[in-house]
């Protein structure tokens, strides 16, 4: 079946489904501008694979917590297929798709100013619709990752995302606390979350970064919008290479702050899926770096107590540009770091790990403690670089010295 995707109301492409859902092929590209940023090489032309993972990407992890749970109650349904029913909409984005030729205006069912349906989002949360009646209106069938989460409307009309931990420490939503506390303290723009509880069950919440006019653009399309050179596989290099392309502001500034923030909170799932830029979707200009996002699974969240140490072991290599270690290498400026106002953020984080009653005093003292070092090496570390450039600087005034004495004596 013929199906038109669209960003807002533009025709971008016209995409032939089978029955289950999934993208049979590509038949013809109407609007290349608008077309996801990885799908479209470099000399113009569409790369079909690359638009179907963008695609298939959209949908709900399959390693989602309670993710076949939640099927077998759709009677075995998948992804794709719930993609499809959804049309693809989303609160990350303004694309999605529709029926060829059809009256429907992204105004009047996007999600951004129109209600959802909740019911989907409930049932990852373990409560079922009665009749098993659930509508497919939701944005929670586009939402990423493994954790358990919804998303819900504030009484502000504000689109909130809750997210849950994993067992058995529950750690994520007050590691997200305490990397918000730290951004607050280093003055780096990001999503603000707090923690709350249903039961016994932390949550963090954070209000949509996104609306209707702005969205946001995951580094994987970034990264991919011109082809990685097999010469040189250095993955920051060329992400760099196709932000500056794309003329997005402080791409360089914005990397060194995630970079210094994953190092302090070990976080080794920093990915291409969860960093990005917010656009703007109407004249697709304006690109600057989305607010620091998604930082829950690190601080050992998974690890018992006996696997809480350093230094860093091969487990804290993250999936962008390389060991957390060796990423601060790659940090160009260090000015902006005030360490006096982290002075004692491992304390604050050992009181927000103790709010959670599945993360055991012991727990809370080792991370809390290992924050601090992490905080000293950062010190150390800036130190050392900003000496390093002192007598750079001091080397090349000598040199420049140097040769305005030999040509003036000529």
């Amino acid at each position: 079946m013929l199906e038109v995707l669209k960003h807002k109301d533009i025709d971008v492409a016209i995409i032939n489904f089978n029955s289950m859902g999934s993208i049979v092929e590509v038949k013809e590209v109407l609007n290349k501008d608008h077309m996801p940023l990885s799908s479209i090489r470099e000399d113009g032309a569409l790369d079909e694979e690359r638009f179907i993972k963008w695609w298939v990407n959209r949908g709900i992890s399959e390693n989602r917590e309670e993710y076949k749970v939640v099927m077998r109650e759709l009677d075995d349904s998948n992804k794709e297929k719930l993609l499809f029913l959804s049309k693809g909409l989303s609160l990350s984005d303004h694309y999605w798709k529709d029926k060829l030729n059809s009256d429907n205006k992204w105004k009047n069912i996007n999600f951004y100013e129109n209600e959802f349906d909740k019911s989907l989002g409930n049932l990852f949360f373990g409560i079922k619709a009665k009749n098993k009646k659930y509508s497919f209106n939701s944005p929670d069938i586009t939402s990423s990752g493994n954790l358990k989460k919804r998303w819900d409307i504030r009484e502000d009309g504000k689109r909130i995302l809750i997210k849950t931990g994993k067992r058995p420490y529950m750690q994520e939503p007050s590691n997200e606390v305490i990397a918000t506390n730290i951004c607050k303290k280093l003055g780096i723009i990001c999503v603000p979350y707090i923690r709350n509880f249903r039961k016994d069950e932390p949550r963090s919440i954070c209000i949509n970064m996104t609306d209707k006019n702005k969205e946001l653009v995951e580094a994987i399309d970034i990264y991919y919008s011109h082809e990685p050179s097999y010469s040189d596989n250095n993955m920051y290099k060329h992400f760099l290479k196709c932000a500056l392309n794309l003329n997005i502001k402080y791409c360089i500034e914005y990397l060194d702050k995630m970079m210094v923030l994953d190092y302090i909170m070990l976080n080794h799932d920093r990915h291409f899926k969860n960093f990005g830029i917010l656009r703007n979707s109407d004249n697709l200009n304006n690109y600057e770096m989305a607010p620091i996002y998604d930082t829950g699974s690190s601080l050992f969240h998974e690890d018992g107590v006996g696997m809480i140490r350093l230094p860093e072991y091969a487990k804290t290599r993250t999936i962008c540009f390389d060991t957390l270690e060796k990423q601060l290498d790659l940090v160009k400026n260090w000015d902006w770091i005030n360490s006096f106002n982290l002075k004692d953020i491992g304390k604050e984080a050992k009181d927000e790990l103790l709010e959670i009653p599945s993360v055991e005093t012991k727990r809370a003292i080792l991370l809390g403690k290992i924050i601090e070092k992490r905080v000293e090496n950062i010190n150390i570390f800036a130190d050392r670089k900003e000496n390093k450039r002192r007598q750079n600087n001091l080397n090349s005034d000598k040199k420049d010295t140097g040769n305005s004495g030999n040509g003036g004596g000529r």
